[in-house]
């Protein structure tokens, strides 16, 4: 009898050990949907996961352009001067890559350019090989739109050709 009692009790503290770290996960599938939709048009999430310390949403668009509202810049100082005070940004250079752009950034503002690279970066443990190789595939692409809004540290990268997105958060 004690032995099942002992069993019950470890299997309910696995449950609850699951049950929290479920809870530790930094975004819900809800949450980073709207914040995509405030930019993009969100037509199917095709993948998502979310631990501890980061997020990445893939999503298949209805439209390859940024929402009507969505501050889009194309010159890189005006860029740097909204991301400095925490406001969101669009980088729309048809032929830069988001590479590029982060490099670009971080020659001009290397806590800026550190926020946006670890935003990037720091997201890989949420990623399978498959997305990861995706994302590696955006981020040396010219025309991909980097979306960047260091109060949330979120990147988005913006695929019109394809219609495909990628949100990425990580802590920095």
């Amino acid at each position: 009898m004690a032995y099942l009692v002992r069993i019950l009790i470890q299997g309910a503290a696995v449950a609850g050990l699951a049950a929290c770290l479920s809870a530790c996960a930094l975004d819900e599938p809800a949450s980073a949907r709207a914040f995509a939709d405030r930019w993009l048009h969100v037509d199917v999430q095709t993948y998502f996961t979310s631990q501890r310390g980061c997020t990445v949403a893939v999503y298949r668009l209805s439209s390859g352009t940024v929402r009507a509202g969505g501050t889009r810049v194309y010159v890189l100082r005006q860029g740097i001067g909204r991301l400095r005070t925490g406001q969101a940004v669009a980088f729309g250079d048809p032929n830069g890559t988001p590479d590029g752009l982060s490099r670009a950034i971080m020659s001009a503002d290397l806590p800026v350019g550190l926020g946006l690279l670890s935003s990037v970066t720091g997201p890989r443990a949420c990623m399978t090989d498959e997305v990861a190789q995706g994302v590696g595939r955006m981020l040396a692409t010219p025309g991909v739109m980097t979306i960047y809004d260091p109060a949330e540290n979120i990147v988005i990268l913006l695929d019109a050709a394809t219609r495909h997105a990628v949100l990425m958060r990580g802590e920095v």
